[in-house]
């Protein structure tokens, strides 16, 4: 029976030495290829970055674009509200001019129609005075 056991416990240790062998082997094949695939992935990220970099330059140049049109627009509005304030200043201005001239215009007519009057009044008492004879 000693004989049987050294027999089945070669076997195992036979099957034993090529499963690990086997296991070893299969490990370099998985190891080799995860380093083709890492060195394919490093060349695929090398590569890609290589055509986006002028895509991201071009990308940052029209950003800035953007921005000096954004600034443009932006002092172009600021320009329309500052020639909104003077168009309402200059509106204001002239309806004063428009008031103080009505104003001037009344004040020249009660001036004209008061000076008419007293000429009439000076006029009848001058005429008056003639009638009487003089005095």
């Amino acid at each position: 029976m000693s004989e049987t056991w050294i027999i089945i416990l070669s076997i195992g240790y036979f099957l034993a030495t090529l499963s690990l062998i086997a296991a070893l082997i299969f490990l370099i094949v998985v190891a080799v290829e995860l380093r083709r695939g890492i060195n394919a992935f490093k060349e695929f990220l090398n590569t890609t970055k290589t055509k986006l970099d002028p895509t991201i330059h071009e990308t940052e140049k029209v950003i800035e674009g953007v921005k000096a049109s954004i600034d443009d627009v932006n002092d172009v509005t600021q320009k329309v509200r500052e020639l909104a304030s003077t168009v309402e200043k200059l509106t204001f201005i002239i309806s004063e001019l428009v008031t103080t001239a009505d104003k001037v215009k009344s004040s020249l007519s009660l001036k004209s129609n008061a000076l008419k009057t007293a000429v009439m009044v000076a006029a009848n008492v001058f005429l008056e005075n003639l009638k009487k004879g003089g005095k």
